[in-house]
């Protein structure tokens, strides 16, 4: 079978011949056009249960994803709580390393942290003031559809859909 691109371009050049005077010849252009057609139709049917297909795996993979993410940070969370054990028995036994024959393992003091108790009472400069800008699309829609001039935006065609029912 063609494929949807060649059966696409198939059906524009018969459609776009002339039959002219000659009947017979417009009868078979017409039973090919009838022909194409079908085959067009049918190539565009397959193409959308591949599609379907497409996306139904990508979902599959999605749910994948999700579930080895939360399979990973369930190690993660193991792995810390065995050394968070580890230095508690460290702590507890007042060891400052151990040494054995595949790993050393050094308790080491905590960096210097900053602590924050009252995050009102700070002076201005030892605050960072976060802004983000950008543009409201909803309400310079809204504008463009009511006919204003908007500077540097204008009404556009959105991106073709389909819709499979």
């Amino acid at each position: 079978m063609s494929s949807l691109y060649a059966l696409t371009t198939e059906f524009q050049q018969l459609a776009d011949m002339d039959a002219g005077n000659d009947e017979d010849f417009a009868a078979a252009l017409a039973d090919t056009l009838d022909a194409t057609s079908e085959q067009l139709e049918d190539k565009i049917e397959a193409t959308i249960i591949v599609s379907r297909q497409l996306e139904a795996d990508a979902e599959a993979c999605k749910a994948e994803a999700k579930r080895l993410t939360e399979r990973a940070k369930a190690f993660e969370r193991n792995a810390q709580a065995c050394k968070d054990r580890v230095l508690w028995a460290m702590e507890a036994t007042e060891r400052k390393s151990v040494k054995r024959q595949l790993f050393t393992i050094t308790r080491a003091a905590g960096r210097p942290v900053a602590a924050i108790d009252d995050a009102d009472a700070l002076p201005d400069d030892y605050l960072v003031t976060k802004t983000t800008t950008s543009p409201d699309k909803k309400l310079i829609l809204d504008a463009l559809k009511g006919g204003e001039d908007v500077p540097g935006c204008h009404l556009d065609a959105g991106k073709p859909s389909l819709r499979v029912s």
